[in-house]
């Protein structure tokens, strides 16, 4: 026999209430894994084929963006539209980021005096996707998050999921070649993350490491260091920070520019220890010097490395790292 607690809980139900376009909505909270905000979803995007997708990564699962426009049939009626935060819920086999355009909160839902109505929203099988219930007065569609997805969409979705995953795998990948390129970088390493990355969609990050990677075979090929000076107008001052690196020089780089403001990048056996430009100090006076394009530069040795050190990184990783930050600014300047 049913125990009362059990029989009360089954007339009863948490929902999470949002908000789609003009309707009410609400699902199970149970089915909600998280809600992310727009402005702090990092989107990426799926290809198959002709198909794109942007989709974002949750506990590293990819959850594919599917708005209830489209999962209804009503993209070619109302287009598409940007909502305010992305809400993340199970459909079978897949995690889905629906956009929604805000959540109003947790509610308790009182089956016990108004039985839900299902909708008139049906899918395969002549299914409804959800039922009406009564929250405040207010009429909404609790949905059913096993039902959102048509079986053509769902179709649709499989190849792109795919991708997704494989845009996943390479990520892990990629933060592993990380960990490899920050401790001690090696020619393989580079050209693997190079690889990686552009197939991932960031085409700065892959040329700076092509760039690098000529950079540091070179390195490794050279019997030995003379003078180490150049022009900041010139590619030069990254072929010789790697060439100091690989040679674990200790001492510091000192920068000239036409405005006079000193600016120096240490090194303590080759690895980026610190920098100080125009009164920074640490990962920001290293971009800043990377980006002055008049100056000169020259390397002095020395016996002991500056304390504290702010950065401490490989400099095959810090110029990867500061180059593809400086392509996305000056990418982001063009597009104003």
């Amino acid at each position: 026999m049913m125990s009362t607690a059990i029989a009360e809980a089954s007339r009863t139900a948490r929902v999470l209430v949002f908000g789609v376009d003009d309707g009410c909505f609400c699902v199970h909270l149970d089915w909600v894994e998280a809600v992310y905000q727009r402005d702090e979803a990092v989107l990426h995007t799926a290809k198959a084929g002709e198909s794109t997708r942007p989709f974002l990564l949750h506990r590293g699962q990819p959850a594919l963006v599917v708005d209830l426009r489209e999962a209804f049939g009503l993209t070619e009626l109302l287009g598409v539209t940007e909502r305010a935060a992305f809400m993340i819920v199970r459909a079978g086999s897949f995690l889905l980021a629906l956009p929604v355009d805000g959540c109003s909160g947790v509610r308790e839902l009182d089956l016990r005096t108004k039985a839900p109505v299902a909708t008139n929203l049906v899918h395969d099988g002549g299914l409804s996707v959800g039922h009406l219930v009564d929250i405040e007065g207010r009429l909404h569609a609790l949905l059913e998050p096993n039902r959102i997805l048509s079986g053509a969409l769902r179709e649709k979705l499989e190849p792109l999921l795919k991708e997704a995953l494989a845009f996943r795998d390479r990520q892990d990948k990629i933060a592993a070649v990380a960990v490899e390129l920050r401790r001690a970088p090696t020619a393989a390493a580079l050209k693997t993350f190079g690889r990686l990355v552009r197939r991932n969609g960031r085409p700065r990050a892959a040329n700076a490491a092509k760039a690098l990677l000529k950079a540091l075979q070179e390195s490794e090929s050279a019997t030995g260091l003379d003078l180490v000076a150049g022009d900041l107008g010139g590619d030069t001052l990254m072929r010789d920070l790697i060439a100091l690196s690989t040679a674990r020089r200790t001492g510091e780089l000192a920068v000239e520019t036409p405005d006079g403001a000193p600016a120096k990048v240490f090194l303590d056996a080759g690895r980026v220890a610190d920098a100080c430009a125009a009164g920074i100090w640490g990962r920001g006076a290293f971009k800043r010097i990377l980006s002055t394009r008049e100056g000169n530069y020259r390397f002095v040795a020395a016996e002991s490395p500056v304390q504290p050190q702010r950065i401490n990184e490989s400099a095959v990783w810090l110029l990867v790292e500061t180059s593809e930050q400086l392509g996305e600014e000056r990418r982001g300047r063009h597009a104003r």
